[in-house]
């Protein structure tokens, strides 16, 4: 039976944890808040009524032109280890897409046949569709390639565009300098990736901030890396020891909680908050600091719910409910 959900969240819920490093602390609260309400809606979703269908049936539907039934049809073949046979469907949903240009549903097709070798052979009717003059499926194949780490092949399609000013249909996508830019960044080649990103970032710093961005974050990591070849491993920066601190009070917490005794318990419910909090503020709004990576936004959003959540069972284990004070 193949089984459709009409809830799918997993896409925005993926961009919500990539992307977990706001401008400032309080959009940082919103989108930590944002990402437990998905979480929860999502769980909830796992309970909505079903579509069921057996394989004869989706496969008409496939052929109709409905092709999410040929891609999970394509998947369930390439559980079973029947290579060729999902490869045909993806290759069918490719095809026969009912949406012109909708060409993610090709990227099963284009996975796939990476694993088994024929890359070359499944990607050539989008390569003529590129060579004849189509800006929509070069960019994508660019960004085909870029997950494959095939960066020339990637370049050859994305720098062309990046140089014309191409925009993508979606206004939220960042754009083929900005993405090539990053692959450059990932595989090492630091000197490609800060040329494209202050192209972009010249050329229009309005509409290419996150390329602006990505070059003082670039520039601050090879004055890091020069630091590091002359001097050896470089000095603890003074916020990095409030980060230091956050972790370690949430650490003491813990064992405050098993050791303290009723002292302890009262420690956890009126100091520790006020600690770890005032630290993480500190953290938040330290002047003149760098953008911060997603990890550490991560290290504080535990840290502060590690720390209320030991409080609130701190408070219980004072004040029981049967026990009046």
């Amino acid at each position: 039976m193949i089984h459709f959900t009409h809830h799918s969240l997993t896409g925005p819920l993926c961009r919500l944890f990539y992307d977990l490093s706001p401008a400032s602390g309080f959009e940082f609260l919103k989108k930590a808040l944002l990402t437990i309400t998905v979480l929860f809606i999502w769980v909830c979703s796992a309970y909505a009524e079903e579509e069921m269908l057996n394989d004869d049936q989706a496969r008409e539907q496939c052929f109709k032109g409905k092709t999410i039934y040929c891609i999970a049809l394509g998947i369930k073949e390439e559980k079973a280890e029947h290579p060729e046979r999902a490869l045909e469907l993806y290759r069918y949903a490719c095809k026969n897409h009912r949406t012109p240009g909708h060409l993610r549903a090709c990227t099963p097709l284009l996975n796939l046949a990476w694993k088994m070798n024929r890359l070359e052979e499944e990607v050539a009717p989008l390569e003529n569709r590129c060579k004849e003059g189509n800006p929509v499926t070069c960019f994508y194949l660019g960004q085909e390639y870029l997950k494959l780490v095939q960066m020339e092949a990637a370049a050859r399609h994305l720098e062309p565009l990046c140089r014309n000013h191409f925009r993508p249909p979606d206004p939220a996508n960042y754009g083929p300098c900005y993405h090539l830019a990053k692959g450059f960044e990932q595989t090492g080649q630091w000197n490609r990736a800060r040329d494209l990103f202050q192209f972009d970032c010249e050329r229009n710093a309005e509409h290419a901030q996150h390329s602006c961005t990505a070059l003082k974050e670039l520039a601050r990591m090879e004055q890091v890396h020069r630091q590091l070849a002359q001097k050896g491993i470089r000095g603890i920066e003074p916020v990095e020891f409030v980060l230091l601190f956050v972790v370690f009070m949430s650490v003491l917490n813990v064992w405050i909680w098993f050791k303290g005794g009723r002292r302890g318990l009262i420690y956890l419910v009126w100091v520790a908050p006020v600690v770890v909090g005032s630290s993480a503020v500190t953290w938040i709004y330290w002047p003149d600091k760098l953008e911060y990576p997603a990890s550490q936004w991560t290290v504080i959003y535990f840290a502060l719910l590690q720390v209320t959540g030991t409080a609130v069972f701190a408070y219980r284990a004072l004040y029981p409910p049967h026990v009046s004070r």
